[in-house]
């Protein structure tokens, strides 16, 4: 059976010497033809797969070593992720990238402050928001901790730095809004190792001109697979505002396991 990559994988000695015993692999982007999986990463260009490009061909599945899977548009072809997946219990490289966050905006800030002083707030307490806990515990004043629809009031009292940590669905798109911030009593710094999506960058930009958000640190934006110029990029470049391309979780490590997991499912419900 072949796999066909949209992104790169020879930087894994492990996965690859795994994958490449296993498969016949080849790179779709210089060689496109038929392949029974396509493996596409969302931390990559040309990562984003839609009717167009499982038109031309039926694989199997898509292969995606990834907890979201929103650079895949097609409905056409059924997605093995990892979400929800054990493996994940061994891939901390999100949540260290989200303290890297956190650290980077509070002394880019004016005046620098220190995390000791300040209330951690964790909006999503799944498998990111109870690794994040664990890594900041004792470097902030204190950590508060809710999901979306949890009851928390100490939570919108004390926050200092607001972590998104929830995951994308139909019902939250645009949730992190202006309406939404008003709840908080502090002005904010925000950092988001979610999804682009879930904040609506043009209230955020009017909050960060109102300084009530502080600054915001992010790894996913809204388009972040295309060359679009939005207002948040454009408004990046004179505000406290730190955008990665969506690195979290691409620390060699994570990439080793998360790759060969993804395979290794595939194989579980498809066969070799």
């Amino acid at each position: 059976m072949t796999i066909g990559f949209l992104t790169p994988y020879k930087h894994l000695p492990d996965f690859a010497e795994y994958v490449e015993k296993e498969y016949r692999c080849v790179n779709l982007l210089t060689d496109p033809q038929h392949v029974d999986f396509i493996f596409s990463a969302p931390n990559y260009d040309n990562c984003v797969i839609g009717d167009t490009e499982v038109l031309k061909f039926t694989p199997t599945a898509i292969l995606s070593p990834s907890t979201g899977t929103n650079h895949i548009t097609t409905n056409l072809v059924p997605v093995v992720d990892i979400k929800n997946d054990t493996v994940l219990e061994y891939i901390p490289s999100t949540a260290e990238h989200n303290l890297y966050l956190i650290l980077s905006l509070v002394r880019t800030a004016s005046p620098i402050q220190q995390l000791g002083d300040l209330t951690l707030g964790i909006l999503g307490y799944g498998r990111l928001g109870k690794m994040l806990h664990s890594k900041c515990a004792n470097l902030f004043k204190s950590v508060e901790y809710k999901d979306i629809n949890e009851q928390s009031p100490n939570f919108y009292t004390d926050t200092d730095i607001l972590s998104l940590n929830i995951d994308l669905t139909d019902n939250n798109i645009d949730f992190i809004d202006s309406k939404f911030l008003s709840k908080f009593n502090k002005d904010l710094f925000i950092v988001n190792t979610s999804r682009g999506e879930i904040i609506n960058e043009e209230e955020l930009i009017i909050e960060i001109k109102n300084n009530k958000v502080l600054g915001y640190a992010t790894d996913v934006i809204k388009e972040e697979n295309s060359n679009t110029n939005t207002a948040l990029k454009e408004y990046s470049k004179t505000s406290n505002i730190i955008i990665t391309p969506h690195i979290g979780g691409t620390a060699i490590g994570a990439q080793e396991l998360a790759y060969k997991r993804t395979v290794i499912k595939s194989q579980e419900k498809y066969g070799k």
